[in-house]
């Protein structure tokens, strides 16, 4: 291998081929200068009010719609969840009323709570 990678030198010699001309980087710099399109230089825009505030006006809004879509779920909740524990709640907040037959029966099941207030509607329409 070295033998005729010696051989090839031989013949080719070590020069590159390539050169460069005579005070070539002397003046590259102005040249290239002189080819660069000209750069127009622009003042840049100040933001807005509104683009400073747009961000916490969506998070806002965000937080938002977060807030009341828990509260719609959460009365949905109530309105079906189990009737002993709304029972038990009015009977919380009306601790100072006076007691009336269904508060006396704190725990009932939904028929029940249902058939009672329909009694208690009949009698105060009569």
């Amino acid at each position: 291998m070295k033998k005729e990678d010696s051989k090839i030198l031989e013949k080719l010699g070590k020069d590159p081929g390539f050169k460069v001309p005579d005070n070539y980087f002397n003046d590259f710099n102005s040249k290239l200068m002189e080819s660069l399109p000209e750069v127009k230089i622009t003042e840049e825009e100040k933001p807005t009010l509104w683009i400073k505030v747009r961000p916490f006006v969506y998070m806002a809004a965000m937080f938002a719609g977060i807030w009341l879509m828990m509260n719609i779920f959460n009365i949905g909740q109530k309105a079906t969840g189990r009737p002993e524990a709304k029972i038990k709640e009015n009977v919380i907040k009306n601790d100072n009323q006076p007691k009336t037959g269904l508060q006396d029966n704190a725990i009932m099941n939904y028929e029940d709570s249902v058939n009672a207030n329909l009694e208690k509607a009949k009698s105060i329409a009569k």
